[in-house]
C-alpha cells in the first residue's frame, strides 16, 4: 500500500483505523531509513531473545524510532 492509498483510506477513519494507519505509515519509514539506522534496527532485532513474531507492533515501532535516533 502506498502513501496516497493510505491517505485516501484515512479520510473516513475512526480511532482504531487511525491508529492502524498511523502504525503502517511509521513502518513504511523502514524503506527510506539511512543504512546506518537500518543496520541499528537489524542489530537490535537480532539481539532479541524472543522470536520476531512475538514482537508487538508497538515494540517494533519503538525499535524503529530508536534506530533512527541512534543513527
Amino acid at each position: 500500500m502506498n502513501v496516497s492509498a493510505l491517505n485516501a483510506a484515512v479520510a473516513n477513519e475512526d480511532a482504531t483505523t487511525h491508529d492502524l494507519f498511523s502504525a503502517v505509515r511509521q513502518l513504511q519509514r523502514i524503506h527510506t531509513m539511512p543504512m546506518a539506522a537500518l543496520s541499528q534496527l537489524v542489530a537490535a532485532l537480532e539481539c532479541r531473545p524472543d522470536a520476531l513474531e512475538a514482537l508487538s507492533v508497538g515494540q517494533l515501532l519503538a525499535m524503529v524510532r530508536d534506530a533512527e535516533v541512534a543513527a
